[in-house]
């Protein structure tokens, strides 16, 4: 009981997720059962009595529920095996997990997200309070203490960014990261608003915590100013003394490496004062940009001088901002994609093309329609298993699905068409080569039209299968003799 049980489970979730093939397989089942029990009989010399009658019909109706059972427990076990054939390939080939995406984050580096530039000035003045006492007789004591006041206008004159962002793809496990490595010059110009000699705090943030910079440059007025410069809470820090009204040219420049994306924004609200940044993008053409989510297309878009990449301009004046700009990687074709996705279609092929050979077997009503069927099918899904495992060698998915996959299912057609009349062979050998090879490669290749695919292959099946039936209503005699010592389990 637990067992047709379980049958019935999987039978629902099957109808449940392909309707069409679950309608295929359902309709070769009945055929199945229905061909055994009412189909061709042999000639009898004499007319078995009543009795003998009744035991003949219930053997039949036995023996089809056997071959029900037989079709129905090939078609589960084998699209067990390409279940794992799939999965097992998935494992071994572009296998992208969190635990490989932290370990390649912890070695080369994780995603970066660069913070702008803050500069704080001001200036300390000493004061002296004075305070009276209440009783008169007594003189005012007198206090001095220090105040800061923070200058609150914009020192920002002019930005000048340039970055350099080259992929690098890295491999960890069985899968391909993205990943790039950076060249990065950041040039400001600032000037001292205040009419008092300041001192100026510039904080800049580094853009990961876990990152690499090397490189690194940093100069003020065109001076080294690396001994003066201080780490703290994963920014650089640097103080510098500015004179009323005086210009500073500060340059900070670094190469790193990260994941992903580059992501670049102006966290602080302030109004942005001839801003550019150019982002080099060598080896990454037009066609390919894609902007992480939140940050603004650029202002300009040119190609490389090589015509392999592109140079993207962001610009701003007496703007505000909070939009980021920056880039995103192209996910990367992971090793084994190809084959995977025509394994992932090949299910669904293979159970047209087990179902068109079982199906037009038995409509042919030849002896040993269902015994050949099966063993196709199980060929076939033989030969999905050896695609996974040979297309590691150096003949490559293609190399193997020309020299292996395509000869083996041409050749199962051909031994299919000799159990079946001429037309109906040709037509079987067909749907074999259509179900077994095209499909699967089209759909795998052409993902967005998958469904179209599918749609039109069921379409096919069904076309085939209905001219074989109005055939056979026809010509009841169709089914009978001529062919049959060409079938193989005849004997």
């Amino acid at each position: 009981m637990e067992l047709l049980q379980q049958l019935i489970s999987l039978a629902q979730n099957f109808l449940d997720r392909q309707p069409a093939l679950a309608l295929a397989l359902g309709g070769t089942l009945t055929a199945v059962f229905l061909g055994t029990v009412f189909g061709r009989r042999e000639e009898k010399r004499e007319i078995p009595g009543v009795a003998m009658g009744i035991y003949l019909q219930l053997s039949r109706v036995v023996w089809a529920a056997m071959l029900v059972a037989l079709v129905a427990g090939a078609a589960v076990l084998l699209q067990s095996y390409l279940g794992r054939v799939l999965s097992d390939y998935h494992h071994a080939h572009g296998r992208l997990t969190e635990t490989n995406l932290e370990a390649v984050r912890t070695i080369w580096g994780d995603e970066q997200v660069q913070g702008e530039l803050s500069a704080d000035l001001w200036w300390e003045q000493e004061e002296t309070e004075r305070i009276e006492s209440e009783d008169l007789s007594k003189p005012a004591v007198t206090r001095k203490h220090t105040v800061r006041y923070t200058v609150a206008e914009n020192p920002f004159v002019t930005t000048r960014h340039e970055v350099t962002v080259r992929q690098n793809p890295r491999h960890k496990g069985s899968a391909v990261y993205a990943a790039y490595e950076t060249t990065c010059r950041f040039t400001y110009v600032l000037r001292n608003p205040a009419e008092h000699d300041v001192t100026a705090q510039f904080k800049f943030p580094l853009p990961s915590a876990s990152s690499m910079y090397d490189d690194l440059a940093i100069t003020l007025n065109g001076t080294n100013e690396l001994d003066a410069l201080q780490v703290e809470k994963g920014a650089l820090v640097l103080e510098e003394d500015l004179a009323q009204g005086e210009t500073a040219n500060l340059q900070i420049s670094f190469k790193s490496r990260g994941l992903a994306y580059w992501y670049f924004q102006i966290r602080q609200p302030r109004e942005v004062r001839d801003f550019e940044l150019l982002l080099n993008l060598p080896d990454l053409p037009k066609s390919k940009l894609n902007y992480p989510v939140g940050g603004m297309a650029p202002t300009e878009i040119k190609p490389t001088e090589d015509g392999h990449g592109c140079m993207l301009a962001f610009r701003l004046d007496h703007a505000i901002c909070n939009k980021g700009m920056g880039i995103e990687l192209p996910s990367l074709s992971q090793p084994g994609e190809t084959t995977a996705a025509v394994l992932a279609e090949a299910e669904k092929g293979w159970v047209l093309l087990f179902a068109a050979v079982v199906l037009g077997l038995t409509l042919a009503g030849g002896r040993g329609g269902v015994l050949v069927g099966v063993l196709v099918g199980c060929a076939a899904a033989l030969g999905y298993g050896l695609l996974g495992d040979l297309s590691d060698t150096f003949l490559g998915f293609w190399g193997t699905a020309i020299l292996m996959l395509i000869p083996l299912i041409i050749a199962l057609g051909w031994l299919t068409a000799r159990c079946l009349p001429a037309l109906e062979g040709k037509l079987i050998a067909l749907e074999l080569l259509l179900f077994g090879a095209i499909y699967p490669c089209l759909a795998a290749l052409d993902g967005d039209r998958e469904t179209l695919y599918l749609n039109i292959s069921a379409f096919i099946f069904l076309a085939i299968v209905a001219w074989m039936i109005a055939q056979r209503t026809a010509n009841p005699a169709a089914s009978v003799a001529p062919h049959d010592n060409h079938v193989v389990a005849s004997t």
